[in-house]
């Protein structure tokens, strides 16, 4: 008799590591970032986000912030983004 082994390839959460927060139920009347790194068509793929959550789904503002390409967003953005926004779309758009 054969026996296959199965591997888990997910590992325990870091000590002190928060849990991710469950789905957003809805976005209407929340305020949603979108964060922006310049990448190639980001600024189009943006533009375009932004006019269908407020088309479709009713948000009660979009705010889109310019981040630097390849590096970290600067703390203080990300302290805006969590004060102000109920959820955030950091993207390529490659």
């Amino acid at each position: 008799m054969r026996t296959i082994t199965i591997l888990d390839p997910t590992s325990a959460a870091r000590p002190g590591a928060h849990p991710i927060p469950g789905p957003v139920e809805t976005l209407q009347g929340k305020v949603v970032a979108i964060l922006n790194n310049r990448w190639k068509s980001m600024d189009l793929v943006a533009e375009r986000f932004e006019a269908a959550l407020r088309r479709d789904h009713g948000v009660a503002d979009v705010l889109q912030r310019v981040i630097p390409i390849s590096a970290a967003a600067p703390a203080a953005l990300l302290d805006e983004v969590a004060a102000r926004a109920a959820v955030a779309v950091v993207g390529l758009a490659n």
